[in-house]
């Protein structure tokens, strides 16, 4: 039963990156994104360049570690008892030379049972340059990096008539649009 599990959420995880991935190139094409921009010599590239040392609080343990596809991050984590936790911090870098402009953070793995006593969130932490012509720190330009903390705590206020072990397989993805 365990085993099905978790192959469960694998795959889950991967049929959202997959559905995600399609609807991403259609907003590419629909935004007016032909490719044209690339044979003049823009550049779109955005993604994960660092990734920091992970944190555990209480027994966590971390079951996989963090991989990471262009601005998609994936991981596994085990949750025993309530107060558990994992947190990390990873960068993502523009490297094109098209200006990036933060549109939206994805969750997935948890379902929804599960998000009842997990907390999964991703949150901005800084933005490396605010810039003096836009006032909004969401938008990187060529060589700039932005900064998020990724944490997965078991809730405390769940009653410990509700403690178990979660073993989740987890996802997320960093989508940016071009300015």
């Amino acid at each position: 039963m365990h085993k099905r599990y978790v192959v469960l959420i694998i795959v889950s995880v991967i049929v959202c990156l997959l559905v995600w991935k399609i609807s991403s190139s259609y907003g590419l094409f629909n935004q007016g994104f032909t490719g044209e921009n690339i044979v003049s010599g823009d550049k779109w590239s955005v993604n994960i360049v660092e990734v920091g040392e992970i944190e555990t609080t209480g027994g966590a343990i971390i079951d996989k570690e963090v991989s990471t596809i262009g601005t998609t991050l994936s991981f596994g984590v085990s949750l025993f008892e309530v107060g558990d936790a994992i947190s990390f911090d990873f960068t993502v870098e523009n490297t094109g030379k098209l200006d990036a402009e933060l549109y939206a953070t994805t969750l997935a793995g948890l379902s929804s049972l599960e998000s009842e006593v997990i907390t999964y969130e991703i949150i901005p932490l800084d933005y490396v340059v605010i810039h003096e012509d836009e006032k909004d720190g969401s938008i990187i330009k060529n060589g700039e990096r932005q900064s998020f903390r990724i944490t997965v705590k078991y809730d405390e206020n769940v009653s410990l008539n509700d403690n178990r072990e979660y073993n989740l397989g987890l996802g997320s993805t960093i989508i940016y649009k071009q300015k």
